[in-house]
């Protein structure tokens, strides 16, 4: 696990052209994010100069003053443990260049030129660099002093850790860990496009863009403050530090080839600390799987929407004249009729052709039923019962099985049951049987083989139990506000509110005694854990350090410990390695862009993996 570390895109007041007044001010936002635990420091491009100097980039007078100012900050950083880029106008060979220079603990790392210029930059001002990598001695006559640092734009910056790189262009990147961005961010109406431009850009990396603020030069553009930090194209904070997780990033570079870049090696002393329970500037998200910046209607429905065409396919592929689908009364099947309602008007069928069941046994409750027959009303959708206590209780008697153990054999009898009569159904009827196994359910393996394990067709597949929830709320609430289906509206929050459970225990007078998330851990948790595992190849101790800090220790209201947090680590690597043989004889269903566990495409394992890991 390589951890966090901490940056800082800095944001230096500035006079135009006032080289002494900026470095002093640059000094001092940089002691400011160094007592702050900073180990890296970025800062605006031209915050030496401000970048409207025009014809004076190329006044003997200021690049004087840059070259004394480098001098001043090599000096200056000699007891600060961070890596420096600062971007200055600098000659070389005569020739005046836009450079970024990587200063280290009062050494000059190297000197990374600028190559490309888009349509909107001053290249008018400099030169193109072309050279190849080559050291060059940069020499101070005045006060006897002289650095040697390579000069290349190809130069990347590493350690044992991480890899850092510096782009001028949010369409060139070199293959590294981190990318210091040198762009100014002006403030103008297609602001967002640009701060989008950077969150794309660090596709596989972390990027950092400083941008400069409200004392930069206005002759041309205004400028906020923005500063970006992002990390795999995610926008992590549009503040000045914040700490970046290099392990989401490593999965990604470990494949990269950049053998043909030149590596100029640092060190650090140490990192911040790993020690979940220590503050780190950084927000984390309990459901990074869920869209924040759209309406949640719109969201839901356009997932609706995706699965909808994927059933739609399949059942003009098989030629089916009916949807078979058995309700339980739970999350899954409600959603999987939603789905299925929706999916009938795609191929200008009604309300008959979704051949609905409820198959109550021995753990079914009142409520149940209630909010099943509600659910199928609000729709339009026939119900039809099926008792299967009878049918159980006779196979119980074929193999010799007392009814009142009620082992796994008594629960899994049930769930079989229920799926034989489903598929038996459908051949008589020309139908399709929809599963109903979210992605949580599958990756836990908590379902019963040839059970709920199967069916034609799992629309549910791709789905995190959670995100379920979510949709399911977002149209309970979009019902409510538009007075269009309140009685859908009251059964799903009624559903909701239920708590998760197989019902196939018998209830104690009435309560239920099987409660999904007291044997395995609440969904929420086991999703979180899901999500990265998949996404990033978190191994198993980053993972509950991520969850500490996501669920325990950056929550102030945090109903979870850390015990109970590890049990639930613990759970799902057991569970999701000695699941792998449910998963491969599972039904298809599609990849709707979140990480999950379609074999064909995306995820394989062994079906026989013995080894354990456990926190």
């Amino acid at each position: 696990m390589k951890g966090y570390i901490r940056v800082a895109a800095l944001m230096p007041n500035i006079k135009v052209g006032d080289i002494k007044f900026n470095t002093n001010s640059l000094k001092e936002e940089i002691l400011k994010a160094n007592s702050m635990g900073a180990k890296i420091c970025v800062a605006p491009e031209f915050s030496i100069t401000s970048n409207n100097l025009h014809n004076l980039f190329n006044d003997k007078n200021i690049i004087n003053s840059c070259f004394e100012s480098l001098y001043d900050l090599i000096v200056f950083s000699t007891e600060l443990d961070i890596l420096l880029f600062v971007n200055l106008p600098l000659m070389i060979d005569n020739n005046v260049y836009e450079t970024t220079a990587i200063i280290k603990s009062g050494k000059l790392l190297g000197i990374v030129p600028r190559k490309h210029f888009s349509n909107n930059c001053i290249n008018e001002y400099f030169r193109q660099f072309k050279h190849s990598i080559f050291e060059y001695t940069f020499r101070d006559e005045y006060r006897n002093l002289s650095y040697t640092c390579p000069i290349s734009s190809n130069l990347i910056f590493a350690n044992n850790l991480l890899s850092i790189s510096v782009s001028y262009d949010e369409a060139v990147k070199m293959p590294s860990d981190i990318v210091v961005n040198m762009t100014d961010i002006p403030e103008t109406i297609f602001v967002d496009k640009k701060i989008k431009k950077i969150r794309d850009f660090s596709t596989n990396c972390i990027v950092i863009s400083a941008g400069q603020n409200m004392t930069e030069s206005t002759e041309k553009y205004a400028y906020f403050g923005r500063s970006v930090i992002c990390e795999n194209e995610e926008v992590i904070t549009k503040n000045e530090i914040s700490d970046v997780d290099l392990d989401k990033i490593d999965y990604y570079n470990r494949f990269e080839n950049n053998h043909k870049f030149e590596k100029v090696n640092f060190t650090f002393d140490n990192y911040i600390s790993n020690s979940p329970a220590e503050k780190i500037y950084r927000e984390f998200d309990k459901t990074p799987y869920i869209n924040k910046k759209v309406n949640s209607y719109n969201y839901s429905m356009h997932i609706l929407n995706i699965l909808a065409v994927s059933l739609a396919k399949r059942i003009t592929v098989t030629k089916s004249k009916n949807i078979v689908i058995g309700i339980s009364g739970g999350l899954d099947s409600t959603i999987a009729l939603l789905i299925a309602n929706k999916t009938i008007d795609l191929l200008s069928f009604n309300s008959k052709n979704i051949l609905a069941y409820s198959m109550p046994g021995f753990g079914t409750q009142d409520s149940t039923n209630t909010n099943i027959a509600n659910l199928l009303k609000s729709l339009n959708i026939d119900l039809n019962v099926i008792d299967i206590k009878n049918t159980v209780a006779s196979h119980f008697n074929d193999i010799d099985h007392d009814i009142n153990n009620t082992n796994t054999t008594f629960e899994n009898a049930q769930a079989r049951e229920r799926t034989q009569i489903l598929m038996d159904i459908a051949n008589d009827k020309n139908g399709l049987v929809v599963g109903t196994g979210d992605l949580s359910e599958i990756a836990l393996g908590y379902s019963t083989y040839n059970g709920d394990q199967m069916s034609m067709y799992n629309v549910n597949g791709s789905l995190y139990k959670t995100l379920i929830k979510y949709i399911l709320n977002a149209i309970a609430e979009e019902n409510i506000k538009t007075k269009n289906n309140i009685l859908l509206a009251n059964t799903l929050k009624n559903i909701l509110h239920s708590p998760i459970s197989p019902e196939l225990l018998p209830t104690d007078n009435g309560i239920i005694t099987q409660k999904t998330e007291e044997i395995i851990g609440d969904y929420l948790i086991h999703d979180f854990i899901i999500y990265n595992y998949l996404k990033y190849n978190y191994d198993i101790n980053k993972l509950f350090d991520l969850t500490l800090r996501t669920f325990v220790y950056n929550n102030n209201d945090s109903n979870y410990s850390e015990e109970y947090i590890r049990n639930c680590i613990n759970i799902f690597f057991d569970r999701f390695f000695k699941s792998q043989f449910k998963r491969s004889a599972s039904p298809d269903f599609i990849d709707i862009g979140l990480p999950n566990l379609n074999s064909k495409f995306n995820y394989k394992i062994p079906t026989d993996f013995e080894a354990t890991f456990s926190i």
